[in-house]
């Protein structure tokens, strides 16, 4: 595809604070894709270095740049999804990349399908040190109805990243934006909306994108105010995957999803615990938690709680 009078236009929607140091590399990259027609649409959650200053050395009729008038990386994509005039978004951290075809055998995998179709690729992990991670996946398939996908990722079948994913604006208007009240699993909550929405998922699993291990950011924040933040997460996935598959299956996966939750972050969500229990009531599936032997063992004795705090402290 290379005739831009042809090809659909293409915006990458960047929320950005404080990232001087990844802007060049994000944006060299981005302007080497092969795809003809994108339109880059930034927006700047009030950053304090130098950010700003560089990202506007872009600016031009197919690079714009605004200051968000809200607060938060979902307020910025938000602000940028309105900005932008693309047939088609994809949501992009400022300090990810893609493989340089990325966008271009994205596009080309939606042709003839509807409006109503994802496509999603997979992700390498780019750490500090130099070294790349390709995670173990089982999700790099076709997904009709497109839930299947969510429900996948839930199954401890792997997962994506933002920019994994393209999609028609359209898609994006029916999911109804991404959730601002959110400081953990923003993308992960928006996702299930939007898969929840779409009609397929279509793997196109020949080309990648990098998500880059910063330690800073969203994914690294800690404490209860950020694990209330994950468990609402969750609450609303849940109620997404049930509300279009109800089954014994399905019940069971979020449970198991719940129950990991609660085994790695016990005993930080002690307070948590009782509004747990009312979400599993919900599900209609009691706590399962994850099918080791050491927490198999100490729970005959002691109990889950005290079994998962001994394993924790002792790393058993």
């Amino acid at each position: 595809m290379s005739n831009v009078n042809f090809a659909p236009l293409v915006t990458v929607c960047i929320p950005m604070f404080n990232a001087e140091k990844y802007i060049r590399e994000t944006f060299s990259r981005l302007s080497e894709q092969t795809y003809p027609n994108i339109e880059i649409v930034v927006v700047d959650d009030h950053s304090s270095d130098d950010s700003l200053q560089l990202v506007s050395e872009y600016e031009g009729p197919r690079f714009k740049v605004f200051l968000n008038p809200g607060k938060g990386a979902c307020s910025a994509r938000n602000h940028a999804f309105r900005k932008a005039s693309g047939s088609y978004i994809k949501f992009m951290d400022v300090d990810d990349f893609c493989n340089n075809t990325l966008i271009e055998r994205q596009m080309a995998a939606l042709v003839g399908k509807t409006n109503q179709t994802v496509v999603f690729s997979p992700l390498r992990m780019l750490f500090s040190d130099g070294r790349s991670i390709l995670p173990e996946r089982k999700i790099d398939l076709n997904f009709e109805p497109a839930i299947d996908l969510q429900i996948a990722i839930w199954n401890f079948g792997g997962f994506n990243c933002p920019h994994c994913y393209l999609m028609h604006r359209d898609l994006v208007e029916k999911a109804d934006g991404w959730n601002e009240a959110l400081l953990k699993n923003q993308d992960g909550e928006f996702f299930a909306r939007l898969l929840a929405s779409a009609d397929k998922a279509i793997s196109v699993a020949d080309d990648y994108v990098i998500w880059r291990q910063t330690g800073v950011g969203i994914s690294s924040q800690v404490g209860l105010c950020a694990l209330r933040s994950k468990f609402d997460s969750y609450v609303e996935i849940s109620r997404v995957i049930l509300s279009k598959s109800d089954t014994p299956f399905t019940r069971e996966v979020c449970a198991r999803y719940i129950g990991l939750f609660v085994f790695t972050q016990y005993p930080h969500i002690k307070s948590i615990m009782p509004d747990i229990e009312i979400l599993l009531a919900e599900i209609g599936a009691p706590l399962i938690l994850p099918d080791r032997r050491a927490l198999k063992l100490l729970r005959l004795i002691i109990g889950w709680k005290l079994a998962v705090e001994l394993i924790h402290k002792f790393n058993l």
